[in-house]
């Protein structure tokens, strides 16, 4: 059996109150700020993949992490309890139960086999070890995924979604991002859980789509400079183009642009090795889905199979988040979480 937290640190997790945000309403104000809205999110996802990249040069192994870590919080919140980013952090370990490999390779839509290599790994590398049923993350483990730069990237993209949302009466007041800081660390277990939830099928779309997440994040670094430049052309009221949710992505992809962006900008920006850069989008342009300049730069191009599930995936991208954004604002604004 598992001791998943000290008694001394047990807290209980608040009523929640009974008023409650209409997501409709939060997904309307990102539908009229779209272009601004995909310029924040694609910058919070970049930092943050960085960053998890930067971890161990691994992907499929960084999500296992997240997936066991989502699990034990989870196992917290069945049972109405929660901890602070420090209560958490100075756990000695933190242990899963009943966890296999099957169980995560199904959720994941990961190969077991894969799944069982980045566990044997991450065992090999003393984060982890196998007990039975169970998974034990030691300190070193608990450790490795403190998310100080994160709490810091994403109370900017949460306090930036506020500042939309000032506007509207049912809204009231833009949040502080002090004041989100530090309720985020209060009741670290309950937001970072949350911020999973968004997170681990967010990736696990991309990755499904485009076979692995390095492809993805490659990919993904010429979207961000094919959205930045479309953004400082709305910015010059440059932009004609009726910007919707629905056809947001196929608008952004038609979008000319000066310039792309090279295999050696990519690799500095994500960290990933230049030649496994150049072999992702060499699979990338197969795929139809980018084109190479005479400048040796790399642009969106609408076209190819992909595109209709990266389309589809934008929508559903956008519907994860404004769920996220809306508990959130809840969380802080509308339950009885206090500071």
């Amino acid at each position: 059996m598992s001791d998943p937290i000290d008694i001394k640190t047990k807290k209980i997790i608040p009523r929640i109150k009974t008023e409650k945000f209409d997501r409709s309403l939060v997904l309307e104000n990102l539908h009229q700020n779209i272009v601004l809205h995909y310029d924040t999110w694609g910058s919070f996802q970049q930092s943050w993949t960085n960053k998890a990249y930067k971890t161990f040069k691994d992907f499929d192994k960084y999500i296992v992490m997240m997936f066991l870590t989502r699990n034990y919080w989870q196992n917290l919140a069945d049972k109405f309890n929660y901890l602070s980013l420090d209560e958490f952090y100075d756990l000695e370990n933190v242990v899963i139960d009943k966890i296999n490999l099957i169980r995560i390779s199904n959720e994941l839509n990961i190969p077991k086999e894969t799944i069982r290599r980045k566990v044997n790994e991450l065992q090999d590398s003393d984060i982890l070890a196998r007990e039975g049923k169970s998974i034990v993350f030691n300190k070193k483990g608990v450790n490795y995924q403190r998310p100080d730069a994160t709490i810091e990237l994403l109370s900017t993209f949460i306090v930036k979604k506020s500042n939309l949302l000032q506007g509207n009466a049912w809204f009231g007041e833009p949040l502080d991002k002090e004041e989100i800081k530090k309720f985020i660390n209060k009741y670290f277990t309950i937001v970072w859980l949350r911020f999973f939830k968004l997170q681990i099928p967010f990736l696990i779309r991309h990755r499904n789509t485009f076979q692995d997440l390095e492809t993805w994040v490659v990919w993904g670094n010429i979207v961000l400079n094919h959205q930045d430049q479309m953004r400082k052309a709305r910015d010059k009221d440059l932009l004609s183009e009726n910007i919707k949710t629905d056809n947001y992505y196929n608008n952004m992809a038609n979008f000319k642009i000066a310039r792309g962006i090279n295999a050696s900008s990519i690799a500095d920006i994500s960290q990933i090795p230049r030649a496994t850069v150049i072999r992702k989008l060499k699979w990338l342009m197969r795929q139809d889905v980018i084109k190479k300049t005479k400048n040796l730069e790399y642009q969106l191009k609408n076209s190819g199979k992909i595109n209709k599930i990266i389309s589809k995936n934008t929508i559903i991208n956008q519907e994860a988040v404004t769920d996220f954004l809306t508990d959130i604002f809840d969380y802080i604004k509308n339950s009885n979480f206090k500071i």
